[in-house]
C-alpha cells in the first residue's frame, strides 16, 4: 500500500481521517478530513452530488468490512452559513440521511474533541 497517495495497481489510496463516536451504543463514524470535493453551493445541493457522484465513497465508509449495516456516517464539509463550525451529510448503509439524531451527538463531540466547538 502506497503511503503518499500513489497509484498502486491501477487504485489510488486516499487517506480518509474519521472518529468514531457511540451515543447510547449508536456508531456515527465522522469523516472530517479526505472526504470528496463536492464543490459549493447550498447544503441539499453537496448532498445531491455526495448522493449522485460519490456512493461508492459512501459504501466503503460505513459498509463492511470497516463498518456494518447500523453505522451512520456523517461527512462534514465546510459550512455554508459563516456562524456555522461545519455543515454535516449524514449517510448509512442504504444512502443518504435527511437527519440523524444520535449522529447530531455524535458529530457534537466529535467536533469538541477536534476544537471546533467549545463547552
Amino acid at each position: 500500500m502506497g503511503a503518499g497517495g500513489e497509484v498502486l495497481t491501477d487504485h489510488i489510496v486516499q487517506t480518509i481521517s474519521v472518529i468514531d463516536t457511540h451515543t447510547g451504543g449508536e456508531p456515527t463514524r465522522v469523516v472530517y478530513a479526505g472526504g470528496p470535493d463536492l464543490g459549493t453551493g447550498s447544503l441539499a445541493e453537496r448532498r445531491e452530488r455526495f448522493r449522485t457522484e460519490f456512493d461508492h465513497w459512501r459504501s466503503a465508509i460505513v459498509n463492511e468490512p470497516r463498518g456494518s449495516d447500523v453505522m451512520v456516517g456523517a461527512l462534514l464539509t465546510p459550512p455554508v452559513d459563516p456562524s456555522c463550525r461545519a455543515g454535516v451529510i449524514f449517510f448509512n448503509n442504504v444512502g443518504v440521511l435527511g437527519m440523524c439524531g444520535h449522529g447530531t451527538i455524535g458529530v457534537a463531540v466529535a467536533l469538541g474533541h477536534l476544537g471546533r466547538v467549545s463547552a
